[in-house]
């Protein structure tokens, strides 16, 4: 979105600004061009621009900001610019999502998602159908949600940017539901994806398969995929408390005890001070107080 305003200046297109691993930073280049959008009377492209201000002060956790800034967005939104309404709803969909009002999130969202498949907003419309499923509190009703989502994006070379989310939060979801086949087989095709699209699986993915494998009763195959990033944090010295983790589940899972034990001591170690693990993963953090110890 690259926009002229009536003195010829160009008005940059925003959302190739974002750098989503730091929204402070994000934020700063769109308050640089906030002034110039302001002045070129293009009410829409104003409108788009502050729900992405919003956007970075909700991952910021500046709620109030962020819904002030949506505030004044929505008083310049008309009823003929359905592409900033849809931004609307989804960043105040995500601000509430995101602290938490995750039943008034979910309704925002459901808007967001009607308004941009009556519009064919196609981007958004998957946008919101992935946010929709997160906001969902039954397993089940985020994997019917995400197979939309996928259902959507697959064919559609343009939307294959959001297959990274959609395998990702449905093999979660199957998680959830201990199917772990199904897991395991959106977590591989993410590996697949991943590989394709920048030359290598994440290791995180392949921690996630490696954990199907070993529910699935492939302990073997999952400690195979597990060696390679376990050995390389040890001869860096460097270790990653999920690698160590499910490396050690899987030396357990093999009947290997000893060897398991000091891992996942070194787990335990590290994720104890991990915010999200603690808060996210108790029974995991269980298993490793427990074989820590024994």
């Amino acid at each position: 979105m690259i926009v002229v305003d009536s003195n010829q200046a160009e008005l940059p297109n925003f959302d190739k600004m974002w750098n989503y691993g730091d929204p402070s930073a994000t934020r700063a280049k769109f308050l640089e061009v906030l002034p110039k959008a302001e002045k070129s009377g293009n009410t829409e492209y104003l409108a788009e621009l502050l729900t992405q201000i919003a956007r970075t002060y909700s991952l910021t956790g500046k709620f109030d900001e962020a819904h002030a800034t949506l505030d004044r967005a929505d008083k310049l939104i008309s009823d003929t610019m359905q592409l900033a309404r849809v931004r609307y709803l989804l960043e105040r969909g995500r601000t509430f999502n995101s602290s938490n009002q995750i039943d008034t999130a979910r309704q925002l969202f459901f808007e967001a998602a009607n308004l941009a498949m009556q519009y064919h907003i196609d981007l958004h419309a998957v946008d919101a159908i992935h946010m929709v499923a997160i906001a969902q509190p039954d397993p089940k009703d985020q994997i019917e949600w995400n197979l939309k989502g996928i259902a959507m994006a697959e064919p559609n070379e343009k939307l294959h940017g959001w297959l990274w989310a959609l395998y990702n939060n449905i093999g979660e979801s199957y998680l959830k539901l201990r199917d772990f086949s199904n897991a395991y087989q959106y977590f591989h095709k993410l590996a697949q994806y991943q590989t394709k699209r920048v030359g290598k699986a994440d290791m995180y993915t392949e921690k996630d398969e490696a954990k199907c494998l070993r529910l699935l009763g492939k302990p073997a195959d999952a400690l195979a995929l597990m060696q390679p990033y376990y050995s390389k944090f040890a001869e860096a010295k460097t270790p990653d408390g999920y690698i160590s983790c499910e490396y050690a589940e899987d030396l357990e899972a093999l009947g290997r005890h000893g060897e398991a034990k000091p891992i996942f001591s070194e787990a335990l170690q590290l994720l104890e001070r991990d915010d999200w693990f603690i808060n996210n993963d108790k029974e995991q953090l269980e298993r490793l107080k427990h074989f820590s110890s024994h």
